[in-house]
Parts: C-alpha cells; sequence; structure tokens
C-alpha cells in the first residue's frame, strides 16, 4: 500500500501549539515565582517539603535530624522514641494563676520554664512577673527543674543588654539549671514601638541578650518561631546558643536543628487550671 502523503500543518494549528508551549513556560516561571514567595508566608502553613527554599537560607547550619515518625502522644503529651531522650516540661507565667506544682510532678513533668518578667510594647517599661519567685519555689521543691524566659520588646542592644541584667539579678542564687531565655515576639498592634524593628537589630539584640547571660555563667537560648527562624532571626549569628522552636504540630518539621520545643499552647496539666504551653527539651543540663 502506498504511505499516506503528510499534511502540513494549518496555520492555526501551529498557532494552537505555540500558545500550549508558552503556557507551560509561563506556568513553570509562576511556579519559580510561587515557590520563592513562599519564604515570606507564614511558616506555620508551611513544610520543608514544599518550601525547599530554607534549605539555602544559613548554608552550614545544623540540620533538624530527629525522626520525625518517632514523635507519639501519650496520653495529653508528646513524646519522642528516637534514640535521642526528650523530657517533658511545660512553660508557664503569671498567666496561669496559682498552681499545684506537686500535681504538675505527678503528671511526669520534668522542667519548667519560668517567665521572670517583660517589656511593655508601648512605653517600654520593664516588669517582673508577679509570681515568679512563688513559681520558682512551687516547682524546685517538687523536684522539677526550672529554666526562665524574659519576654522582650527590645528595640536596641543597649536595651537587650538591661534585661539580660534584670534577669540575673531576679535569678541571683537561685537553682536555675535549665536555659536562660530571649523571648521576642511581635505583638501586631499598630502601636507596638517594636513595629518597624528590622532584623539585624532584632539579631543584634538577641546576642547582646545571650553574650550577657553566658558570661555570667548561665546557658542561653533564644526562642523563636518558624516564621522569625526563617525569615528574620539570622539564626548562624546565634548558632551558639540554644535553640527554642515554637511550631504547634503534631512533629517539628522545622529545617534546622533545634534543641527545644513547644508543640502547642493548649496543653491540660493536672494541677493547672486552663490552657499551658507543653515543650519536649532535648538539651538537658547532664547532656548540653
Amino acid at each position: 500500500m502506498e504511505r499516506q502523503r503528510r499534511k502540513r500543518p494549518s496555520f492555526g494549528r501551529l498557532l494552537r501549539i505555540f500558545l500550549a508551549v508558552a503556557a507551560v513556560f509561563a506556568a513553570a516561571w509562576f511556579g519559580v515565582e510561587l515557590l520563592g514567595r513562599q519564604r515570606t508566608a507564614p511558616a506555620e502553613t508551611q513544610t520543608v517539603q514544599l518550601d525547599a527554599g530554607v534549605a539555602g537560607l544559613f548554608p552550614g547550619l545544623a540540620v533538624n535530624r530527629y525522626d520525625l515518625n518517632a514523635f507519639v502522644w501519650e496520653g495529653s503529651f508528646l513524646t519522642y522514641t528516637g534514640p535521642e531522650t526528650a523530657r517533658r516540661g511545660i512553660d508557664v507565667s503569671a498567666h496561669q494563676q496559682g498552681i499545684d506544682w506537686a500535681a504538675v510532678a505527678s503528671e511526669g513533668v520534668e522542667f519548667a520554664m519560668l517567665r521572670v518578667g517583660y517589656r511593655g510594647y508601648t512605653e517600654g517599661a520593664t516588669f517582673l512577673d508577679e509570681r515568679f519567685y512563688e513559681n520558682v519555689g512551687g516547682a524546685l521543691e517538687n523536684g522539677i527543674q526550672v529554666g526562665v524566659y524574659f519576654f522582650s520588646q527590645a528595640i536596641s542592644v543597649e536595651e537587650a543588654r538591661e534585661e539580660a541584667d534584670i534577669v540575673l539579678r531576679a535569678i541571683e542564687g537561685l537553682d536555675i539549671t535549665y536555659p536562660v531565655v530571649y523571648d521576642w515576639e511581635n505583638v501586631h498592634q499598630p502601636d507596638a514601638r517594636t513595629a518597624n524593628l528590622d532584623d539585624e537589630t532584632l539579631t543584634a539584640c538577641a546576642a547582646a541578650f545571650c553574650e550577657t547571660v553566658e558570661a555570667a555563667g548561665y546557658t542561653a537560648a533564644v526562642y523563636f518561631n518558624q516564621v522569625y527562624g526563617y525569615n528574620h532571626f539570622d539564626l548562624l549569628a546565634l548558632e551558639d546558643y540554644v535553640f527554642w522552636l515554637a511550631q504547634y504540630a503534631d512533629v517539628p518539621d522545622f529545617y534546622y536543628a533545634f534543641d527545644m520545643w513547644q508543640y502547642t499552647s493548649s496543653g491540660q496539666v493536672a494541677g493547672i487550671d486552663g490552657d499551658v504551653d507543653l515543650n519536649l527539651s532535648f538539651w538537658s543540663p547532664e547532656n548540653p
């Protein structure tokens, strides 16, 4: 049989092919652009798998090597069944009111991070937590190890050092074995004095606080969520300090290494009325 002659494509068909190819390239370009923009989206909605760009943010910084399949719930608490030891903890402030620390200890809580004080987000005055000493005494008397944090709204290195000095005076003579933490958070209020703080100053404030704390012989730490870990703090400049990650999830898929994990703000613990933050710590005084 004679082979059928191939028809020459019409101009209309050529135009349709050209438009289809152009659409494919446009979709690919848009996808790259979208992936790049995801870096500034709220990190709570991201995963490392979807935002691979985070891998290149801090070259050389240690990465998260925990076995994500080893995080399991035991009652109201998350535990870790991998090779590393993870201790059960809480963090509290005067917002929890009176705490029955004996009941807390009966839940297997091994450490507590206590708020020492805070700086106001408008005038910038500093205050001690009204129940700090009560909480320190209650935790220690019931065999719970203690770390502390200061809720910062510092806008300069000088203010960050002032906050560290306030903490050091407050904890002098106390048995503080867990880290002393710089807890800077965006309060999302239009009249916040920190509203326009740049990332370079933010990192410098954290470093100044931690340097002051460690010079006094304590272990210093920086608290951050995924948004601030990926997009605001220079974690390479802070890598010598303990990292305390806030990510409310069943598994912590933050790309970079961290030492403590605050996994929920709505935990329920005997001895505490209402919700409380729950934590796991891979850091301990015995294994710093």
